[in-house]
């Protein structure tokens, strides 16, 4: 079957493309229209395995891969530059340069609030769960000074990186399991209701904005804690974020609906700044979830942003990295409550993925039968070059060009 209805965005690093002088001209052959290409991005140790000089980058801080200018003098949070890895304060710009010299469109994959490095600085700024427990990593957006940080990290790449599209990620909140260290927290088996209750945040900024609403953040805090001690006896807890059902999820709402006006607000500040290029698409990370945190923000905060709706081109990227029924089921979620919303589909080219172009395209083909319009391909610099022939292969077969599978 010929599907013509993908636009396939591939993600990058810059240093994935930097010094190696095939990698423009090997995307460009892979079949994607598209390179949404880190610009703002947090620490990370990345392997790159087709790179013809090196093998693994360890990228140690959470950086901005434009320019770090004047600009940022007197701003309280201020960005590092990734010169220490990239060797150049303009990683991203050289490298979208080489990728639009093989035809190849690059938008800026800018990451907002996930930052560990100024989090560790200005940690009175950041997400503090129920326990008093701070989460270094997660910048909250309740804080103006976060939402001003985020609105000039859209500004300073849209000025200095000339990218053909921005895809947000981070543009609300970060939350107990999205994290940016060796991870232990996996033996506890604390359930998703307590991932969940443990995402909900009491930083001072957060309390102010309870009390404006009437609520004593002190005894909400108590009842959060009260219910996360009472789960360890238990087991399960998905059924416990439904909501509307007069269940224990709904006397945590109020506390949800700051947290989508607070990501509403900053959304608001950076769609302003983005306004200003109407030239330029616009695609944000987002999740049907009403409790999600981290890399995808609640569609009801986006429901809240008042410019949201000004940007009708713009595209809802959904998570689609775990089972086909599973993200079925998300963008049927998703497409129901914003029908009108263009939504992207997520998906994995990296492990537990099989690195095979039939059982690729499959899961593609399904959830482009689910309505959305856009696959988003992570990641292409991760990825091996038997993954890389698999991900050729499966869109190859997606547009109809029967025998391009890789050869056994």
């Amino acid at each position: 079957m010929n599907d013509a209805r993908a636009s396939v965005t591939g993600y990058l690093y810059p240093w994935d493309v930097l010094g190696d002088p095939g990698a423009a001209a090997d995307v460009a052959a892979l079949g994607v229209d598209r390179v949404a290409l880190a610009a703002s991005y947090h620490s990370v140790r990345a392997a790159t395995p087709r790179h013809p000089r090196r093998r693994v980058v360890d990228a140690r801080t959470a950086a901005l891969y434009v320019p770090v200018t004047d600009a940022w003098s007197g701003q309280d949070l201020v960005p590092t530059e990734g010169t220490g890895w990239t060797g150049t304060s303009d990683a991203f710009g050289e490298a979208a340069r080489e990728l639009r010299s093989a035809g190849v469109p690059v938008d800026a994959w800018t990451v907002l609030t996930h930052s560990s490095f100024l989090g560790a600085r200005h940690p009175q700024l950041c997400v503090r769960n129920a326990f008093g427990e701070t989460y270094l990593h997660a910048l909250c957006p309740s804080n103006e000074t976060v939402r001003n940080y985020s609105r000039m990290v859209v500004g300073q790449v849209l000025r200095h990186g000339h990218p053909d599209g921005l895809v947000l990620e981070a543009a609300g909140p970060l939350g107990f399991s999205h994290q940016n260290q060796h991870e232990k927290t996996e033996g506890a088996d604390y359930s998703p209701w307590v991932q969940a209750l443990l995402s909900l945040c009491f930083c001072d900024a957060c309390r102010s904005g309870y009390g404006r609403r009437g609520m004593d953040a002190g005894g909400m805090a108590a009842k959060v804690r009260s219910a996360v001690l009472s789960d360890s006896l238990e087991t399960g807890g998905d059924h416990r974020l439904e909501m509307g059902a007069g269940g224990e999820s709904d006397e945590f709402v109020p506390l949800l609906e700051c947290r989508w006006d607070a990501t509403a607000r900053l959304l608001d500040g950076v769609l302003a700044v983005a306004a200003a290029q109407p030239e330029v698409r616009l695609s944000i990370h987002a999740s049907p979830d009403p409790w999600s945190t981290g890399p995808f923000v609640a569609l009801r905060a986006l429901e809240r942003s008042k410019l949201w709706d000004s940007f009708p081109g713009a595209t809802a990227v959904l998570p689609c990295w775990g089972a086909a029924t599973d993200s079925a089921a998300a963008l049927r979620s998703f497409r129901s409550d914003a029908p009108a919303a263009a939504t992207g589909a997520y998906v994995l080219a990296l492990p537990p993925k099989s690195a095979d172009s039939r059982a690729l395209w499959q899961e593609w083909k399904a959830l482009l039968d689910e309505g959305c319009t856009e696959l988003h391909l992570y990641h292409l610099g991760l990825a091996s070059t038997r993954r890389r022939e698999a991900v050729a292969g499966a869109l190859g077969l997606l547009r109809g060009r029967e025998g391009t599978e890789p050869k056994e």
